[in-house]
């Protein structure tokens, strides 16, 4: 299978006026008449997101609606970012990131935390933030879980949610402006939108977490 289509190919051509993205978890519970209660994780926890696209003209919304139904269902997959988190929240815009070449440093056995590599000294992540793991044409997207500043070397420790994979190994790539999660649509959530007068409303769709390309 191909690998997931870039930003520019779907999310920059989505008129997107909300977004709620979320996690699907994947548990399962039994509990006793004492009230204990125990939780197995059966399966990686999944990012979904619920988009709403914005009112448009006719022609616009047609548009939108072609090119979702040219993914194929969900066969075909794409690259998204959390529209609230296109850059850390300490440095809008990313300007003082700037250019730095971010890298997995070394792993860790807890994969609760990233080993970062190449900051700048002193740059502050965030607890909320986002951030995309790239290592061949596996693609992983992670929030940090507690704010963290990097050292005077550029080197910072970061808890991350979910964990990280079994796989991963030092060198691999880290994103943090527009960082993107690849997901396909959810089966059965595309909404074209209801054309009325001089516009198109109601336009939306789920997206799914795809961990394999």
């Amino acid at each position: 299978m191909a690998a997931p289509l870039s930003l520019a190919a779907v999310f920059d051509q989505l008129p997107i006026a909300s977004v709620e993205w979320s996690i699907q978890r994947n548990d399962e519970f039994s509990g006793i008449g004492s009230g204990d209660v125990w939780q197995a994780e059966l399966a990686d926890p999944l990012w979904t997101a619920d988009v709403i696209l914005g009112d448009g003209l006719h022609d616009e919304l047609k548009q939108v609606a072609a090119r979702i139904r040219a993914l194929d269902g969900s066969r075909v997959s794409f690259l998204m970012c959390d529209p609230l988190s296109l850059y850390p929240q300490a440095d809008p815009g990313g300007l003082v990131l700037g250019a730095a070449a971010v890298t997995i440093r070394a792993v860790d056995s807890d994969r609760r935390v990233a080993l970062l590599q190449g900051l700048p000294a002193g740059y502050v992540l965030t607890i909320g933030d986002k951030l995309q793991i790239t290592q061949g044409e596996a693609i992983r997207f992670f929030e940090v879980a507690a704010t963290v500043a990097a050292a005077g070397t550029g080197e910072a420790n970061v808890s991350v949610f979910p964990r990280l994979p079994l796989s991963l190994a030092p060198g691999a790539t880290v994103t943090l402006i527009r960082p993107a999660c690849p997901v396909i649509i959810q089966p059965n959530t595309h909404k074209p939108g209801v054309g009325r007068r001089g516009a198109t409303r109601g336009a939306a769709f789920r997206v799914l977490q795809k961990k394999r390309s």
